[in-house]
């Protein structure tokens, strides 16, 4: 397969609601949230987000700390790490205040518990503090439980839930293929399965089966006939594949 980024729907959607943020007034909450189910686009969206928006992309750890944190934080930056904590977080306001950066957060769920609640305030004081634009991106669970933090999910204004993938998607994926991917076969990985990651697999499996078999096109009956299927469960109804 090529090594492509796709702008799927929940990538432009996605870059919206940051755009969105950014254009909001300083004295406004500028905090955002992004959640849904593995496979579907989140972490490669950021990427790409973070590097068009020359963004702080973090990746949140159950071993994270608050002193962890402002290291990171300050490396980030290219700020000194001396002098404890309290100087740390100096520095780091100091620097968002002189030139304004997005702080992204992968993994949030990891600090939705209470013996990370400390790391959470943290972020949330830097926001404050600053007004930097603070996006945080988790698992599809990730909206129930920063509701339990109202002080924090009071702030968050923007929201994006990370949908199963459209037929467009999946036709853009497809075309990355070294193989021709035909119309019904499309339909097929729409209707069944729910997120790039599992196409991935079967795509490139599929490239190996038709490298062998000196095979360039491939429709639906001649991917069931390959056999390239085993082991990967679709998740995906038709119900909801109708409705994308």
């Amino acid at each position: 397969m090529k090594e492509s980024f796709i702008e799927t729907s929940n990538y432009t959607r996605l870059l919206e609601s940051f755009t969105r943020l950014e254009n909001l007034p300083a004295t406004a909450p500028r905090m955002g949230l992004g959640f849904g189910n593995f496979g579907l686009g989140k972490t490669f969206s950021l990427e790409r987000i973070a590097a068009r928006k020359n963004a702080l992309l973090l990746r949140a750890a159950q071993t994270w700390s608050k002193k962890s944190v402002l290291e990171r934080l300050c490396f980030e930056l290219g700020l000194d790490t001396q002098g404890g904590s309290g100087r740390m977080y100096d520095r780091i306001l100091e620097e968002l205040r002189r030139e304004e950066r997005i702080i992204i957060v992968d993994e949030i769920d990891a600090l939705l518990r209470s013996e990370k609640v400390t790391v959470l305030e943290l972020f949330r004081d830097i926001h404050d503090e600053t007004s930097t634009v603070l996006y945080m991106i988790g698992m599809e669970e990730a909206n129930s439980k920063l509701k339990r933090h109202r002080h924090y999910y009071s702030r968050v204004v923007e929201f994006v839930e990370f949908k199963p993938i459209s037929r467009i998607d999946v036709e853009k994926y497809c075309a990355l293929c070294e193989v021709r991917i035909e119309a019904d076969l499309i339909d097929h990985f729409a209707a069944k399965y729910p997120n790039l990651r599992q196409i991935k697999v079967l795509l490139l499996r599929l490239e190996n089966e038709c490298e062998i078999n000196g095979v360039e096109s491939v429709g639906y009956k001649q991917f069931k006939d390959l056999g390239v299927e085993h082991g990967i469960k679709g998740e995906a109804s038709s119900a909801t594949a109708s409705k994308q």
